[in-house]
């Protein structure tokens, strides 16, 4: 008998302003992803929902606190790293939220900037570039690789 496979899970919000733009954040150097545009999210916590999960960074990150009758699932995706390991992501996005974005985490993220999810900065992470295509596309679920095909 082999182990059971296990995956990190990624818990991803996209605040979705009226302008139509949603947060990047730069990673710090030194970081996972250093230099790269990657959204708004970070790793599910012990007893924690992925919608839960979700809401938590959201905050830790930007700053601001969202309801969660407010936030709106918008995909599973499972990321294939060139390594060949694999994250799991749940992604989450949101119209309404209390308080105003900003960098709160300056430490792990070097900027923050608004893009168009359906035109992102060169810049952003595989991961980031196929969770933003696929939620511009309306699907729900997709494989991503960091070779950019999903």
């Amino acid at each position: 008998m082999s182990d059971r496979y296990s995956s990190i899970v990624d818990v991803l919000m996209l605040p979705y302003r009226e302008d139509g733009r949603m947060p990047l954040l730069r990673r710090a150097e030194g970081r996972y992803a250093a230099g790269r545009l990657t959204v708004v999210g970070g790793h599910l916590e012990e007893g924690e929902s992925p919608l839960d999960g979700a809401i938590r960074e959201a905050e830790e990150e930007l700053g601001i606190r969202i309801d969660p009758a407010d936030a709106e699932f918008c995909g599973l995706f499972q990321f294939v790293a060139a390594d060949g390991t694999r994250r799991l992501g749940t992604a989450w996005v949101t119209r309404r939220w209390a308080g105003t974005p900003a960098n709160m985490e300056p430490e792990k993220h070097a900027e923050l900037l608004w893009a168009e999810p359906g035109d992102p900065p060169d810049d952003c992470h595989p991961y980031t570039r196929g969770v933003l295509r696929h939620f511009v596309e309306g699907t729900l679920y997709a494989v991503i690789r960091a070779g950019g095909t999903a």
